[in-house]
């Protein structure tokens, strides 16, 4: 919804200050020429100058309308698939680990039942030997009558054990051939989910392709200001400095907008003015004063960036880097990164140890920092949603993905800000 407004802005700030161009430069020449009171001539030409440039404007509003309803879907749909998938890699993690564990407890099972195969094969051998001849093994046994008949009772108490045993081994032999059924199953299972999984990827990158033309106008608006990032990215020495000179950029952005639409309101205010320039009519979407939704309030619902292991919590002692300012979740290959809540993307791109990263800005002072993806999915000054994809991790490398979360400048524990998963606590 943020983008869309900011789209339909876009389209009809561009529109108005043409419009604006049109009347005032037409008005100021033909005052210059007539240096006085205008025929009827010139103001029918104006008033049918200005019906001309209403049905314009109007159409225009059509298609900006259109435009943000596009783009609105467009993100739904990418937040849904990104759901999808997310949900697909943890079935798939659960079914990896449930292959895991079956398989280590048939290999448990088949090594018991060896050994105990080894134990039962003497026996049962001097067992079967009985059977085929008692009175012959009895006459060859070099012992007295009383300890002949010893050794019968003894064997005659042996038997219902070795029954029992026997029967407990063939239970045991159920349970490892249901084992191996189970694996299979797990293994089929694993392979369709797998499958799906792929089929959402190839349709979110489609998505993904729409989105990129959708931007395509918006990123030569926001060229300069890469620039000027880019440039705060090679001089920052580290997270917080960086994130201090975004901030200053930021304002920056903002001081010189507020100027150049209180230069073009003067204009346009003097009768018989000159036009605005182009430079003066700034077809840059205006930033609001703040965020729609507050970003306290939503702590402990905020959606975790990815799935995957916590393998690094907030504060743990990192040896000679200190305590740790952030978490890692460690993924699986190409996992899907989303945003934790609704901003604007305030970097994106390579700094420094951290690979690609991404910073966004939430409303009352938060950002989120996210570090470690293969490739990012936004760019600097895009609005995005919760839960809307903004990267991808690598395919074959390094799945740890980085996440901060800072107020003020300062780094907090994120953990306590994000809805709790199972078998996860927040610390």
């Amino acid at each position: 919804m943020l983008q869309s407004n900011s789209l339909r802005g876009d389209i009809l700030s561009g529109l108005i200050g043409f419009t604006l161009c049109t009347v005032i430069t037409t008005t100021h020449a033909w005052g210059q020429k007539d240096a006085g009171i205008p025929n009827a001539a010139n103001l029918q030409a104006v008033e049918l100058n200005l019906n001309r440039e209403q049905t314009t404007k109007e159409e225009a509003t059509r298609q900006a309308e259109k435009a943000a309803a596009d783009a609105t879907q467009l993100q739904t749909n990418m937040i849904s698939a990104a759901r999808r998938i997310q949900s697909r890699e943890r079935t798939l993690t659960d079914l990896e680990t449930q292959l895991e564990n079956l398989e280590t407890r048939r290999a448990e099972m088949a090594s018991t039942l060896a050994n105990k195969d080894k134990q039962m094969r003497g026996v049962l051998l001097a067992l079967e030997r009985l059977a085929i001849r008692p009175t012959d093994s009895l006459m060859l046994q070099p012992l007295k009558p009383s300890d002949a008949v010893r050794s019968g009772l003894v064997l005659s108490a042996a038997i219902p054990a070795i029954t029992d045993h026997a029967t407990q081994l063939k239970i045991e032999l159920e349970a490892l051939y249901a084992t191996r059924t189970a694996i299979v199953d797990r293994r089929a299972s694993l392979a369709v989910e797998t499958l799906y999984w792929v089929q959402d990827q190839t349709r979110l990158e489609i998505l993904y392709k729409e989105k990129s033309g959708v931007q395509k106008g918006f990123e030569r608006r926001a060229s300069i200001a890469e620039k000027r990032i880019a440039t705060l990215a090679k001089e920052a020495k580290g997270l917080r400095e960086l994130l201090d000179g975004v901030i200053a950029e930021r304002k920056l952005q903002e001081g010189e907008e507020s100027k150049k639409a209180a230069l073009q309101k003067s204009i346009l205010a003097r009768p018989g003015g000159a036009a605005p320039t182009p430079d003066i009519i700034s077809t840059r979407r205006p930033r609001p004063q703040k965020m729609s939704r507050s970003f306290s309030k939503a702590r402990g619902t905020l959606p975790f960036p990815a799935e995957g292991l916590l393998s690094q919590r907030y504060g743990e002692n990192k040896e000679s880097e200190g305590l740790a300012k952030g978490i890692i979740i460690t993924t699986r290959p190409s996992a899907r990164v989303v945003s934790p809540f609704d901003g604007e993307v305030a970097f994106a791109g390579p700094f420094r140890g951290y690979g690609q990263l991404l910073i966004l800005e939430h409303s009352e002072g938060y950002h989120t920092l996210l570090a470690g993806m293969n490739r990012l999915d936004g760019i600097i000054g895009q609005r995005v949603l919760a839960g809307e994809p903004v990267g991808i991790m690598s395919q074959d490398g390094d799945t740890s993905l980085y996440v901060e979360l800072r107020r003020d400048g300062q780094p907090i524990n994120p953990l306590p800000w994000l809805a709790t998963r199972t078998n996860e606590n927040s610390g």
